[in-house]
């Protein structure tokens, strides 16, 4: 299955009364939420996806990223990764294939695994103070880590608000407070507890519909489903 999944769940709860997954959208947009890592290549892929299907189904979609930590025990500075070799390559060929297919250069240049509880801050900020540029924030930080090789922290978060054209002081400020990295690591946690084993997971209009890399036809017709049941 095209899913990153390091962390395994430990208990799971109802999708009918779980607070994780029980959030209707207000308007009659549908609201597509995705739990994700910025570590996770499959989720990149599942982003180009998910934007094709919007594209196709012409319906009002509105896309919202929430946090899943691959590696809960990361420590702040992140861990240096082995060296690349022809036994151990960083990014294998079909990774490398289902990228380029969808417009990715994967090139594993990144020297470190990252620590992303602040990337995830920063994403929460977008969500909660720009939405309308939270998905345009997780493509540049995608698009960094994955094929520029920056890690996700310090400057380079500044420098991706900024890409991403939100106000960058207002944004790292909010960012760095620990009180908000508290927060990312609860919700992650709680996503995990409810089930979310592997990522990106998908939630279409606060219903559980898959996990994976799915094809551009699959999340087409969950969003198709949804626009019909709305």
């Amino acid at each position: 299955m095209n899913t990153c999944a390091f962390v395994l769940w430990t208990g799971a709860c109802n999708a009918t009364d779980c607070p994780v997954f029980n959030k209707m959208p207000a308007d009659k947009k549908i609201l597509v939420e995705v739990i994700s890592d910025v570590i996770c290549p499959w989720c990149w892929i599942g982003k180009r996806n998910l934007e094709s299907a919007i594209t196709q189904s012409g319906l009002p979609v509105d896309v919202q990223w929430r946090p899943f930590l691959l590696r809960p025990s990361m420590p702040p500075e992140g861990v240096l990764k082995p060296p690349a070799s022809a036994s151990n390559p960083r990014v294998g060929f079909r990774l490398k294939s289902k990228g380029e297919a969808v417009g990715i250069n994967f090139t594993g240049a990144c020297e470190r695994t990252p620590f992303t509880v602040p990337a995830h801050a920063l994403l929460k900020y977008a969500s909660e103070h720009e939405p309308g540029r939270q998905n345009a924030l997780q493509e540049v930080l995608f698009r960094q880590y994955f094929t520029d090789g920056v890690y996700p922290g310090g400057d380079n978060l500044r420098l991706a608000a900024i890409e991403a054209g939100l106000d960058p002081e207002k944004a790292i400020a909010y960012a760095q407070r620990e009180e908000v990295h508290a927060e990312i690591k609860e919700e992650a946690l709680q996503n995990s507890a409810s089930g979310v084993s592997g990522v990106p997971f998908f939630i279409v209009n606060g219903k559980p519909v898959f996990s994976g890399a799915q094809p551009v036809e699959t999340i087409l017709h969950a969003l198709r489903q949804a626009a019909a049941a709305s």
